[in-house]
């Protein structure tokens, strides 16, 4: 492409031969055509590679790099990305076709801010919910918008300007909350956050063994998820001791559940304490350490007789 495009689109990608097309086809499909697709393929062990390198469109860029995981990837595409705003998607969510100029008339009132959305979440059932259910406040601490309101600033949502990458980049060793890391060091900035009108982003959390948001299912005492523990640790004094409760009690009590299931439930008690987490909420989390595949399909059930269609979204 000759010409500069407005926005820049980072997608990393390991092994979803099967997904990634559906995912650049949402990009092919926006109504604002002045973008740029940067595809940064991972190392795939499969055919991805292949499937992205047949695909004939100007305005995607097909990048690759040895298996570094995801976060190094971004940061490649958004080494790479020329566009004057940079948006991030994951290869198994998709937008719908009005994402970036809802991003776009965002930005012509304030171009200075960060946008992120709310998802629809398909876990697969054929009915959808959307959250996080409110936006973060101006003044408000992120850390208190995550881990007390238990809010969630979802990667397949962001957007931000283009020259922020000079300042923030996604945290290598981090794999699991890389998007939690990525929101707290932009938060740093003092940019302000912004939550767009509408959820146009389908997020794809059907249960698979490979999907890292899902390791408290598959796998919550592995380097892959404590990591960000430990990077959270060098965030404690930006915390209230409210945030940082409610987000040991949403996180490390996980992992701890089968291995120390008294300390577990002690961050339970503890951020229910400091009123990090209602009552509610800690039987949900109690359930949820300790029987989390029973909790997926408990929550599977709900959203199926409860959630909504998605035709809702299409209007």
């Amino acid at each position: 492409m000759s010409t500069k495009p407005r926005y820049s689109i980072v997608i990393p990608t390991y092994n979803r031969a099967a997904s990634v097309e559906q995912t650049l086809q949402s990009c092919f499909d926006q109504s604002f055509e002045n973008i740029e697709i940067v595809v940064v393929d991972d190392g795939s062990s499969d055919n991805t590679l292949e499937v992205l390198n047949a695909i004939d469109d100007p305005r995607l860029v097909v990048v690759a790099q040895d298996n570094a995981g995801p976060a190094a990837a971004r940061n490649h595409g958004m080494r790479v990305a020329r566009g004057d705003y940079i948006a991030f998607l994951d290869s198994d969510d998709v937008w719908y076709p009005q994402f970036i100029q809802q991003a776009q008339d965002a930005y012509a009132n304030d171009p200075e801010q960060l946008l992120y959305g709310q998802i629809i979440v398909d876990r697969g059932v054929g009915r959808y919910w959307v959250k996080p259910d409110v936006a973060m406040q101006a003044g408000e601490s992120i850390y208190d918008y995550l881990y007390v309101k238990g809010a969630f600033i979802q990667t397949s949502t962001m957007i931000i300007p283009a020259k922020l990458r000079e300042r923030v980049t996604w945290d290598e060793s981090v794999t699991f909350g890389d998007n939690d890391q990525f929101a707290i060091d932009c938060f740093h900035t003092g940019i302000k956050f912004t939550m767009l009108e509408r959820p146009l982003t389908l997020y794809a959390d059907v249960i698979s063994a490979d999907a890292l948001s899902q390791l408290p299912i598959f796998d919550g005492a592995s380097e892959k998820y404590t990591n960000f523990f430990r990077w959270m640790e060098t965030q404690r004094g930006h915390m209230s001791d409210q945030a940082w409760t409610g987000f040991r009690a949403k996180f490390e009590s996980v992992g701890l559940a089968r291995s120390a299931p008294i300390q577990s439930f002690k961050l339970l008690l503890a951020a229910r304490k400091a009123n990090a987490m209602s009552v509610k909420g800690m039987c949900r989390q109690l359930l949820q350490n300790y029987a989390p595949r029973f909790y997926r399909r408990l929550v599977d059930q709900y959203v199926r007789f409860r959630g909504e269609p998605l035709s809702k979204f299409d209007s």
